[in-house]
């Protein structure tokens, strides 16, 4: 197991569907003071032609997906619309080995695995009022009223798992810098050692 305090940091950003983590996490990839390593996941789904400039994912069939899952490699997977995704370790320690923060976007339940692989990760939950979501949602314009509502019940659910992460951080309609500033706190906070401290807008998890 890789100790973190020797290399670069791993925050791991999740929320429900909706609270706007896209839009936080393309802010701090924009940040070239911050020293963000994207780690590519693995996923079975089809490639589309905008993956070749966003280079997110690195993509295998279902076989190949389940023997790395076997192995180790995929440290936690998600089975949605009809596809497999999980995180690489090899992705993520080859970011930390060059001493850059490795930066993760992942499903709600997945912070658990990290902290098994990673116990000194960094886990931020992003969360927003209901309200928020739903104009969110609605304004994709991806979803029928019922797939929405489906949407709005699990993302209810899934807040009450921000208390298994360290730092739950507040995204407002239209004021994600605010949010990406508090993450940018969060990074630039210290060692990994070191007592996570408080900082305005955000609450311990």
């Amino acid at each position: 197991m890789i100790r973190l305090e020797y290399l670069g940091k791993l925050i791991v950003i999740s929320g429900p569907s909706g609270v706007g983590k896209g839009t936080v996490v393309e802010g701090l990839l924009s940040n070239p003071d911050l020293n963000l390593y994207w780690a590519k996941s693995y996923t079975t789904r089809p490639e589309r032609p905008s993956d070749k400039s966003e280079n997110h994912y690195l993509f295998i069939d279902e076989l190949k997906f389940k023997e790395l899952e076997k192995s180790g490699e995929v440290i936690e997977s998600n089975f949605y619309n009809g596809s497999w995704y999980g995180s690489s370790k090899s992705e993520i320690d080859k970011g930390l080995a060059a001493r850059q923060n490795v930066l993760k976007e992942i499903e709600v339940n997945g912070g658990m695995y990290y902290k098994r692989h990673y116990p000194e990760a960094i886990l931020i939950f992003i969360t927003t009022d209901i309200k928020n979501i739903k104009n969110r949602l609605v304004s994709r314009g991806q979803n029928t009223p019922e797939e929405i509502e489906a949407r709005l019940l699990t993302a209810k659910k899934e807040m009450l798992r921000k208390k298994e992460y360290d730092y739950c951080i507040e995204n407002p309609e239209g004021q994600s810098e605010k949010a990406i500033g508090e993450i940018e706190k969060i990074i630039n906070g210290g060692s990994n050692n070191e007592q996570r401290g408080d900082f305005a807008g955000v609450t311990r998890g």
